[in-house]
């Protein structure tokens, strides 16, 4: 699945370490991920056994409207999404299943409703409508355990307890503040400070695991990984952007905890 920020890529490379600290820890009772996105990192989660719940949560009203309806089997996955039907799309009414599927796998680089993709194409023969399709087609059968459940919640407003979480927030690139978009029109501010001293608190109770390229003083670095950012993923164009990025991607967690 197309996803901007997505860990479609990496998931893979960071689970083996959330499942180390999982064994370490017999204590916890639950896992959850309060950014979940495209489940590049929860879809290799879904197996813990000790678990009493697993949690995909997201602040986007669509994204979880689709998981869940995948969840369920209850998703009608379109044939094709002409121009059209993408324009027409974004004027659903959220929470909307079908909105998110045609919001982010119709969308050049995974950006919601940034573009229509089709425009991007050129003379190549890509079918984005069946590679959406058949990327939910193979998460599905990942989520589909009765103590896996999607929440559509502000983190701020979790009280987790006794859980290992994943944090994927949106990143802190620059020094404006962070604007991210949970529908077509608004775009809400994503405070960082207010994150890591929120992190903080989580420490107490949890056992908290953040990914980002920097933290404060009092998180520790426990894991990289080379990563180049970047919605061109083709070899050939991913390096000719100046403003992508190629910082390691990281895993921190609060010194405390150690």
């Amino acid at each position: 699945m197309k996803y901007l920020g997505g860990k479609q890529r990496i998931g893979k490379h960071i689970a083996p370490v959330l499942h180390e600290v999982w064994d370490m820890y017999p204590e916890l009772n639950g896992y959850l991920e309060p950014f979940c996105g495209s489940l590049g990192v929860f879809k290799q989660m879904t197996d813990l056994t000790r678990a009493r719940t697993i949690v995909a949560n997201d602040y986007h009203p669509d994204l979880i409207a689709m998981w869940k309806s995948v969840q369920d089997g209850s998703f009608e996955y379109p044939e094709m999404i002409t121009e059209e039907e993408y324009h027409a799309a974004k004027k659903l009414p959220s929470p909307n299943a079908y909105k998110a599927f045609v919001g982010f796998g119709m969308s050049f680089g995974g950006r919601y409703f940034g573009a229509y993709s089709h425009k991007y194409l050129g003379n190549k023969k890509e079918d984005f409508c069946k590679e959406m399709t058949n990327s939910l087609g193979r998460i599905a059968p990942l989520i589909s355990r009765k103590k896996i459940s999607f929440t559509n919640r502000d983190y701020k407003k979790m009280r987790p307890k006794n859980k290992l979480i994943y944090c994927d927030p949106p990143y802190s690139v620059t020094k404006y503040p962070i604007k991210y978009r949970r529908d077509v029109k608004h775009y809400d501010t994503f405070d960082n400070d207010e994150f890591w001293q929120i992190m903080r608190d989580w420490s107490k109770d949890n056992i908290v695991i953040i990914s980002e390229t920097t933290a404060p003083s009092d998180f520790k670095e426990i894991w990289s990984m080379k990563r180049y950012r970047s919605a061109a993923q083709s070899p050939k164009t991913r390096f000719l952007n100046k403003t992508e990025t190629n910082d390691d991607e990281k895993l921190f967690i609060f010194n405390q905890q150690l």
